[in-house]
């Protein structure tokens, strides 16, 4: 957690925190009306990303690095010939950031809501990764469903999901959405199958594993990121009823359950 982030906690709900906060957000918006580049370096990776709103800004400078630990695990362990799904992509931190550590590897996007998906896009371009984007949500079946978005409308929005448990407060606006199985990609050769997933999708993670149940049974996945949203051990148990041993990895954020990575049959988890 940055000094930033532990300050803003120390401070929230008091008027302090929200005048400054008012403020601090102005003059970010008021810099992000000449489109700068932002360049975000993770050991020897690094990638560029075009943040839109305070909020993509906050997410490059300071939200991301409270998931140092999983970043840093990830892009040790992708190799030139993964299969990459990242499975609620935002604004494509992960994704571009696995492109321009592995050129080579595949790399698949999901996101749903809109805004993010034109940012997601412009990200992936903007480092030359040619990636396939879904803009359908993954669940455990495919059906119409509505998919609800807290906190922000802005792009970068963090909390955007078809659960309805999880996150806290009243939506700010829901919107129909055709979700579909990983499965179903798959089967019908949509998408390649992965061979590592990242999934953060704001507690409907037991829903996607569901759908990809095929899809994670083969030897070829290897490797499963979960980020767990007060379901951590329903996750752990349907990726151990997979065939995946489970270890955690911090995030730290005020009240976070850490990320959940799995490993297919106890292959060593090591850069190559």
């Amino acid at each position: 957690m940055t000094l930033v982030s532990r300050v803003g906690n120390l401070l929230w709900g008091t008027p302090v925190y929200d005048l400054g906060n008012r403020a601090f957000e102005t003059a970010v918006e008021v810099y992000l009306r000449t489109q700068p580049k932002y360049t975000l370096s993770c050991g020897e990776t690094t990638a560029i990303f075009f943040p839109r709103t305070f909020v993509e800004w906050n997410n490059l400078k300071h939200r991301i690095w409270d998931e140092a630990d999983v970043l840093t695990h990830l892009l040790s362990n992708v190799r030139a010939d993964d299969v990459f799904y990242d499975i609620g992509a935002n604004m494509g931190i992960y994704a571009c950031l696995v492109g321009v550590r592995q050129p080579d590897a595949t790399i698949v996007g999901f996101e749903p809501y809109p805004p993010n998906v034109e940012s997601l896009r412009k990200n992936l371009a903007a480092n030359g990764i040619d990636a396939i984007v879904i803009e359908q949500p993954l669940s455990d079946a495919s059906s119409n469903e509505a998919f609800f978005v807290y906190d922000t409308l802005d792009a970068g929005a963090q909390h955007g999901s078809l659960d309805t448990d999880y996150p806290t407060g009243d939506p700010l606006v829901s919107f129909t959405v055709e979700t579909v199985t990983g499965d179903e990609l798959v089967a019908s050769e949509r998408i390649p199958a992965p061979t590592v997933l990242k999934v953060d999708v704001q507690g409907s993670g037991l829903a996607v594993l569901d759908g990809l149940e095929s899809t994670l049974l083969a030897d070829e996945c290897r490797l499963v990121y979960v980020e767990a949203h007060d379901n951590r051990k329903q996750l752990e148990d349907r990726l151990a009823s997979l065939g995946y041993e489970t270890s955690l990895l911090t995030v730290d954020r005020a009240q976070k359950d850490p990320t959940i990575v799995g490993v297919r049959n106890e292959q060593p988890t090591s850069p190559n």
